[in-house]
Order: C-alpha cells, then structure tokens, then sequence
C-alpha cells in the first residue's frame, strides 16, 4: 500500500485557502468597478491538481497522492470576440452618419432658409425685391421707387455675400475639426501601440502557470479599440505574443510597438482636402467611421465633379455651386432686360443688329481700385461672393429708368419697369450648374436645393438613429459577457466565503489528524 505525504493534507488545504482568497479578491474586483469605463468582468481559472505521473511511475497504485486540491492557472476575462467585432463595426457606421448629419445641419444653418418664417434669407430679400419691382412698375419715373429698387438689389447681393462667406466659415470650421480628429486617431494609435508593448512585456516575463494577466491594460486597449472605429473601419487580430495588429483596408497601422499616422492635406487650388497614412504617403482608404464623413462632404460636389479628390456627396462644394448658379442666372435675367437708349430715345443696338441692355448687376473685383475702392468689373466671373450692382446703377438710382428725351418719355417706358418685375417674380429661368438644369423661378429654385438638402439631413439622422440603436443592442450584448452583475458578484462573495471556512476547517482537521499521529501514536495502553 502507498502511504500518502505526511503534509499533503495541509498542501490541500493551504491550495484551497488560496484559491477561496483568491477568488474573494477578484469578486471584489469586480464589485468596486462595476461602472468603470471599458471594465471588464474577470474571473479566476482553476483545476484539480492531477497526479503527478512521472513522480509516481514505479508505484503499484497513485491512490496515495491522489486528492491533491486546486490550482489557479490565470485570471481570465470575460469577452466575446465576436460581439467586439461586430460593435466596433457597428460603431463605424454610427461615427460616419453622426458625423454626416452634424455637417448636412452646418451647411443648412450657413444657407439659414430652413425656416419658413425666416425673415433674414435669400427667399425673404427676394421677395423683397419682388415687392419693390412691382411698386416701381406702377411708378416707372419714380425716383424714389427706382431708389428702393436699387437698395433691395444690394440687399439681396449682400445677402448672397452673406450666405456664401457663412457656408465658407462651416467649411472652414469642419476642415479644422476634421484635423482635430486625425491629431486624436494619431494619439490613440500610439497609445495602442505603447499598450501593445507593455502587455508583451508582461506576457514574455511570466513565469509560472498561474498567470496573472494584464487585464487592466487589455481593457485600456479594448476601449481605445472602441474609440478608434468611431473614426475609420478597423479590422485586427490578437497575437500569440498579447499584442493586436491593427489595420485599415489591409494597411497595418499598429503592428507590435510600431504604428503609422493619419495627415490631413488640402489642395490649394482646389481646396480639396484628404487624408493620408505618414509612411507611404497613400491615400488613406477609409471606408467608414467619421473621418470618411467629413472627407465626403467637404469634398463633395454632387454629381458632376471637377477636381480629382472630390465625391459625389452633396457637400459644401455643391451647396456652393448652388448659390453660385443663382448669383449667375439672377445677373444674367436682370442684365437682359433693361434696354440702353440713346439720346433720341432710341433703344441701342450692337454690329449684328442685338440689343444693347443695361448692366444693373455684375462681380466685384477683389482688387483695390485707385480711388480705394472695389469696383464691379466685366471680366470677373459672378459668384455668390462677389455679386453687386454695378458702379453706374450704384452711382444712380435712376439708372433703371429709361433716359426720356426733349419731346417726353420713351415709348412704353413702364414696361421695362414691369417686365424686369416679371422677370423676377413669375419669369421661368434655366439655372444651368453643377452639372444639372433647374427649369422655374428664383423662389422653385432655392425651394429646390433647400428641399433637397432637408432629404439629406432627414436621411443621414434617420440612419444615425437607426445605427445607434443596432449599436446600443449590440453593446447589451456585450454587457451581458462582459460587464459585471453585482447580484452575481455578491453571490460569488457568499460562495467563495463558504469555501474559505471549508478550507480552514480542513486545515485544522489536518492538523488534528498529525497531532494524533505525531504525539499519540504508540502510546496506547502505556500507563
């Protein structure tokens, strides 16, 4: 018969004490970080001690050593690969509609005609205009209401101006917010990649297998892993080593202690931005996530591009186009109505026989004329930016009244007054830009592009909702893995008590039991 160890029985016990201690120490871990940020649940691996097979190998039996108690072979963590996977993908699409409808509501504020009761847009001063035209038609000699004429056409140029300079400022505001995003997505690659090299430290130092891990820097990393597909897709793989490799359409941008960076770069001249990786110098390809949003809508042009970079979203560039396509048509009407007459009364006409029309609208130079001011010049293209009235009718209000001659006024003067009138409030006009025609009035058009952009905002909130619920599911999802169930902890609290006052118990009957057979063995019947 093979005699057990004298000192197995406490081996076991001690083994069991410590695994009960132990396992107190981590449900109390878990306990007081049920609401930390990224936490995740962890729990102590244990399992019977076999016997020892190559030690026991020329015995007739194993029963002897058998009963050898519990080890604890690590600390694990609670977590669902599958579900970090599946949020983190979830969180992408979030991240690009979040960042999609806050830039679609910057661009319908810049435009500020939203509100139908707005009384500051471009609606609102073209009927203003409207209103002036139609008193003016009635009054066609009018001084005064020619005045009032001219002051609403200035008004509704610098409201133009206005519209345009406030769409600028919410490019502005995004290109820097989007470089605000790359500085941060930069940091946190390098903090993963200094994660990655601290855990793979901690892995290659272990030395027993009763591995403690580094759960807390996991749980760091895994939430940095969070944040990051809140920006861009990711895609990674966990290493034998404990590091991740990271990656972005197939670019590695952490591998081990090493990680690429993010740059912003903007085209002067076409002021197209975009994003690049630091090491090849590539376009970063990012398929989601809200840096891929704000790159679509800063660039975007709707459908007919012009520059390389730019995409098919209707971004800032197309809201852009837009305003400028109005400022266009609006001088191209107003400047072929108005007829120049000479001194006879008659209307003037060029070499091939066409008239000759007053030029009441044209685009302000950006250079300083020699008396110090800017002037409206033929050759500058009309832009939402730059339209005014020109230097003559600014000069003279009246310049919209056909000039009369020594027998009286011209003949059907009022009608130009009204047809410019007509031209404005009911005429039917081609607005021809950005690749597409608009057939209606100043009011159809700006209705249209107002319209259009409140299907977009509409659309790109309902999918930020949409996403944000199938993510919020998703992470109860994970919660249920990995997130910490105080009733639960508590009941592991009483478990692990119990276990604790079990092993104690079987140390003190060990104990016992070697008393007797230290001190009381042999001694019965002496007297």
């Amino acid at each position: 018969m093979y005699l057990r160890p004298t000192f197995m029985g406490f081996e076991t016990a001690k083994r069991g004490l410590t695994a009960s201690q132990k396992g107190l120490d981590i449900a109390g871990q878990n306990l007081v970080n049920w609401d930390s940020a990224g936490y995740t649940r962890q729990r102590i691996t244990q399992v019977a001690i076999a016997t020892d097979s190559y030690r026991s190998r020329y015995s007739a039996s194993k029963v002897g050593i058998a009963g050898q108690g519990v080890d604890i072979t690590g600390i694990d963590q609670t977590r669902d690969t599958f579900l970090d996977k599946r949020y983190r993908e979830e969180t992408s699409d979030v991240g690009y509609f979040e960042q999609s409808s806050t830039i679609l509501n910057d661009i319908q504020a810049a435009l500020n005609e939203y509100n139908p009761k707005n009384d500051t847009g471009l609606r609102s001063a073209i009927l203003s205009v409207n209103d002036a035209l139609q008193n003016f038609s009635t009054h066609a000699y009018s001084e005064t209401y020619a005045n009032i004429v001219a002051t609403e056409f200035k008004n509704l140029a610098q409201t133009l101006q206005q519209v345009s300079s406030k769409l600028q400022n919410a490019r502005d505001q995004q290109v820097y917010d989007l470089d605000v995003s790359v500085q941060n997505v930069n940091k946190m690659l390098q903090q993963v990649a200094g994660l990655n090299k601290t855990i793979m430290d901690d892995v290659a130092q272990r030395r027993d297998s009763a591995y403690f891990g580094p759960n807390e820097l996991l749980d760091e990393r895994n939430l940095l892993l969070d944040e990051l597909s809140k920006y861009m897709d990711l895609e990674y793989s966990t290493n034998g080593d404990g590091t991740v490799t990271v990656m972005v359409n197939d670019h590695i941008v952490v591998s081990g202690k090493n990680y690429d960076k993010l740059m912003m770069v903007e085209n002067p001249d076409t002021d197209v931005v975009g994003v690049r990786w630091v090491s090849t110098n590539d376009t970063a390809n990012i398929q989601s996530g809200s840096i891929k949003a704000s790159v679509d809508y800063l660039n975007g042009r709707g459908p007919a591009l012009k520059n390389p970079g730019e995409t098919i979203e209707k971004g800032f560039f197309y809201y852009q186009d837009q305003l400028d396509t109005l400022a266009q048509t609006l001088a191209n009407v107003v400047n072929q109505v108005i007829p120049e007459v000479d001194a006879d009364g008659n209307i003037k006409t060029d070499d091939n026989g066409n008239t000759i029309y007053r030029k009441l609208l044209g685009g302000l130079s950006d250079e300083m004329g020699a008396d110090g001011k800017y002037h409206v010049k033929d050759d500058v293209p009309i832009t939402a930016n730059n339209l005014s009235i020109t230097d003559q009718w600014s000069a003279d209000p009246g310049y919209v009244i056909v000039q009369r001659n020594e027998e009286g006024a011209t003949e059907n003067v009022s009608n130009y007054a009204l047809a410019l009138a007509q031209a404005m409030s009911d005429g039917v006009h081609l607005f021809d830009g950005n690749g597409s025609e608009f057939n209606g009035t100043f009011l159809d058009y700006i209705k249209g592009y107002v319209t259009t952009l409140a299907e977009d905002v509409s659309y790109a909130e309902n999918r930020h909702t949409a996403t944000s619920v199938i993510q919020a599911n998703l992470n109860d999802s994970r919660d249920e893995v990995a997130g910490v169930v105080v009733d639960e902890e508590v009941a592991n609290v009483m478990l692990y008590q119990k276990t604790l006052s079990a092993a104690s118990r079987l140390m003190t009957a060990m104990d016992e039991a070697l008393d007797v057979i230290v001190n009381k063995t042999g001694l019965v019947g002496r007297s």
